[in-house]
């Protein structure tokens, strides 16, 4: 969708006389860059004032390059006093304002109602998540390039690893890898993990020596805004059997769980099948979600397969599926992304079915 398009999605589910978005180093609104179809990298601190019928208007910091998207009106702001002006004039006749009411700290809050006076405020948290959820043609075509990245970069891995390598400089080359075929940013920080570091599920890049064991790497791309996420292990050196087993049963539980991806589904069970499925396999339980939304960011909407999650799979939203285990022997998880059709699920991205032997 475009940036009319999307302004006109967000009145159709927000019933209010306009939406004031904002972003700065603080506070940090994924909707500022969706709605206004700009990458991270330009905005820092930001207002987006929706209307319904109207270009969207970014009030911009002068220390931001310009910016130029068709549909998009934008103003620099230089003083508090002007924000304040401009605020008043575009919100004149307005009787309903509605918020991302979560970010809003209670300060924020009341200088913005100091700006609105009587003016009613509501929360539209819920329909921002929705709307993102979805997504159009043209946000799945920039998504399946982020994950063809992602993919290239996991397929060089190989001819990247020698022994005795570490983590820290595994991670940055593989950074390299995805800003140099991507955008100029990441959806978040590289984790490499060896040995008994991959039993850490969010491992930090360390200065340890990469000599024998498994090895976990979990990256994304970004393209145009949007984000790849995926997760590959490999094993130094000759694998065990236990490890090749271990593999095989989560690989076994993530393509099990991408079998009930479809249409109508409610993700909470598909979780609590996963779960049960993946101890059958393996004898370990989940210690974390099955898999999240992806979007313009790395966690988007829809929140994705969670104990107790009722919300349903609705066609074009992409999920991660990322079953994993953690124990003495290690990590092992296994992440794919695919988008939900009536169908069931296409997935954007194959994982190796067995453990690839890095010598």
């Amino acid at each position: 969708m475009n940036v009319a398009q999307k302004n006109k999605a967000l009145f159709g589910k927000v019933n209010a006389d306009a939406v004031i978005l904002k972003t700065n180093s603080f506070m940090v609104d994924s909707n500022v860059r969706y709605f206004a179809g700009l990458q991270q990298h330009f905005l820092s601190s930001n207002i987006m004032i929706l209307k319904p019928g109207k270009s969207p208007l970014l009030l911009k910091s002068l220390l931001e390059p310009k910016i130029k998207v068709k549909g998009l009106r934008t103003q620099n702001i230089n003083r508090r006093k002007q924000l304040k002006g401009v605020l008043k004039k575009e919100l004149k006749g307005t009787k309903t304002i509605a918020l991302n009411k979560p970010l809003y700290t209670s300060a924020s809050l009341s200088a913005l109602r100091k700006i609105t006076g009587k003016k009613k405020l509501i929360d539209a948290s819920k329909q921002l998540g929705i709307i993102r959820a979805i997504k159009s043609d043209d946000e799945l075509s920039k998504i399946t390039k982020a994950c063809k990245i992602a993919e290239k970069v996991a397929a060089a891995i190989p001819g990247l690893f020698r022994k005795g390598v570490t983590e820290k400089q595994l991670g940055l080359e593989i950074e390299i890898m995805l800003r140099e075929k991507g955008d100029n940013i990441l959806p978040f920080p590289v984790i490499v993990a060896s040995d008994e570091n991959s039993s850490f599920p969010h491992n930090v890049l360390t200065d340890k020596k990469i000599f024998k064991g498994l090895l976990l790497f979990d990256f994304g791309a970004y393209y145009q805004n949007y984000c790849s996420d995926i997760t590959r292990v490999f094993c130094v050196g000759k694998p065990t059997k236990k490890q090749e087993q271990l593999y095989a049963g989560v690989f076994a539980t993530k393509q099990y769980s991408q079998a009930l991806v479809r249409q109508g589904e409610v993700c909470g069970p598909i979780f609590d099948k996963a779960d049960k499925f993946l101890k059958e396999q393996t004898g370990i339980e989940l210690i974390h979600g099955l898999g999240h939304g992806l979007g313009v960011d790395a966690h988007d909407f829809p929140m994705g397969f969670v104990h107790g999650n009722k919300e349903k799979l609705q066609k074009n939203m992409v999920l991660t599926v990322e079953p994993g285990i953690y124990g003495k022997f290690g990590g092992i998880r296994i992440e794919d992304d695919v988008v939900v059709t009536a169908k069931g699920a296409k997935s954007l991205t194959k994982a190796p079915t067995s453990l690839i032997r890095l010598r």
